[in-house]
């Protein structure tokens, strides 16, 4: 085993914050297409040409304890170059994404009542070199509350209960807001010229729609795109685009994956695959689309089929670590696999992580 310790300082407002020394586990391992064995739980994986990284959290133990967690590694030797870029003693947002030579992460604040409204918590974009924070991380933009955040290829967006903004990630710049849609944002993603979210609350039953609107506020009207969404406020809503269409996980215990054209389709959305129970995680890579769902409770198994028809869907591995947890570069698919329970019931036992790199799946275009 190979035990790396990492200091991780972050200096946000006028004062500097260190944290304490963060114990980071990471092993590596003989097993064919297994990276490296992490004694933490992954909750979400990008990479780029040479690096992982990954958002880990453990259980809380102890008051004061970092249970939340900021990595990479190098893919062709992570064991031995772990970076940790934060580690915080409380729960945040999944929201990271690397863009060049940096890696930009959201972090909160800490919650006083111990708890976030609706609206969120405040908190800070920050970034760093991917190589590792040589001090301080660069503060992007600070008092941020968001219920839904993306990134572009040059800007970060993100929605409240009553607007979407962006913020510029190169260098510090004013907020710009994008649109004031009704009903609450729950996701955004981005397309093009384009901004599209899914927002609930609309209508007397409390409707959720897919919207899409000009990414650049450039005052153009909102389209509702989508109107037979079906969600479960229980597990989490995915959604994403490629070319010429929009996908989405209808998420319910019998459940689906539809999906219309980018310019909408209300009413008449088209099902992708059904039934799947409880789909998530939704990622489109050339021809195929690639989903997870839980054949059982809280057990997270990943298929993919090929665009358009999916009619010969292909499981390729089970027990991923959490929904979401998937990344593509060129050649290979990157997961978080563990055999131990991940339910919310499981309050004792931290996750031991298998972080494994699978071949894409051997299909011809459709």
């Amino acid at each position: 085993m190979t035990i790396l310790l990492t200091v991780s300082v972050v200096a946000l407002g006028c004062g500097t914050k260190t944290l304490d020394l963060d114990t980071s586990q990471i092993e590596s391992s003989s097993e064919p297409g297994v990276l490296a064995i992490v004694h933490e739980r992954v909750e979400k994986i990008v990479v780029d040409q040479e690096r992982l990284y990954w958002i880990g959290s453990h259980l809380r133990r102890s008051a004061g304890e970092n249970i939340w967690f900021l990595h990479s590694c190098k893919k062709l030797d992570c064991a031995s170059s772990l970076v940790t870029y934060d580690a915080q003693p409380f729960d945040t947002d999944h929201v990271f994404a690397v863009r060049g030579d940096e890696v930009y992460w959201y972090r909160r604040n800490r919650p006083e009542d111990g708890f976030c409204p609706v609206t969120g918590c405040n908190g800070s974009l920050l970034a760093c070199s991917v190589a590792g924070c040589n001090g301080s991380p660069r503060v992007v933009a600070s008092e941020l509350a968001f219920t839904a955040a993306t990134f572009d290829d040059d800007r970060f967006y993100f929605a409240d209960t009553v607007s979407l903004s962006s913020v510029p990630l190169a260098q510090p710049g004013p907020r710009e807001l994008v649109a004031a849609p009704s009903g609450v944002l729950r996701a955004v993603a981005i397309h093009g010229s384009y901004a599209y979210w899914r927002a609930d609350g609309l209508g007397s039953g409390g409707q959720s729609l897919l919207v899409r609107g000009r990414n650049d506020g450039a005052g153009v009207a909102e389209t509702t795109i989508a109107d037979d969404l079906k969600c479960s406020a229980n597990h989490d809503f995915s959604f994403t685009t490629d070319a010429a269409s929009i996908y989405w996980t209808n998420n319910l215990l019998v459940g689906s994956i539809n999906h219309c054209p980018l310019d909408g389709c209300v009413g008449a959305s088209s099902v992708v695959v059904e039934p799947l129970r409880v789909p998530q995680g939704l990622q489109v890579d050339g021809s195929q689309l690639y989903y997870q769902y839980e054949p059982r409770p809280y057990e997270y198994t990943l298929s993919s089929c090929t665009l358009p028809a999916c009619t010969e869907p292909l499981p390729l591995i089970e027990h991923l670590d959490a929904p979401g947890v998937l990344a593509i570069d060129d050649d290979y698919l990157y997961v978080a696999t563990t055999k131990q329970d991940v339910s919310p019931e499981n309050v004792s036992e931290n996750t031991i992580a298998r972080i494994r790199r699978l071949p894409k799946p051997d299909r011809r275009e459709p």
